[in-house]
């Protein structure tokens, strides 16, 4: 998901490594969907847990430092929320295009 958001980095460690979390802003005029979406996400990122049940899964320590020996800056993490999850990108995705749209 990516657009018109604003984000935000929050400071974060995982296994003593300093790192950011770059996360989007909950926009106040974004239809109901789209903030509960965004939100979930954030809470996912921060917590490791969504409501739907998805857990967030780190790469492991080995797969972080083999991204970092081939020059990758960050890491990407994998979330699998449960169908109908405003978090999903099938829910987001075009609540985003219509938002945007209005703007």
């Amino acid at each position: 998901m990516n657009g018109h958001l604003r984000h935000t980095a929050h400071p974060a460690t995982v296994d003593d490594e300093q790192g950011l979390l770059v996360l989007p802003d909950v926009p106040d005029d974004a239809p109901e969907v789209l903030r509960e979406g965004i939100a979930r996400r954030r809470i996912t990122a921060t917590t490791g847990r969504c409501r739907c049940g998805a857990v967030l899964v780190m790469p492991n320590r080995a797969q972080r430092r083999q991204a970092a020996r081939r020059g990758g800056t960050f890491t990407t993490v994998r979330v699998e929320h449960e169908d109908g999850c405003p978090a999903t990108n099938d829910v987001l995705e075009p609540a985003l295009r219509a938002w945007k749209a209005t703007r």
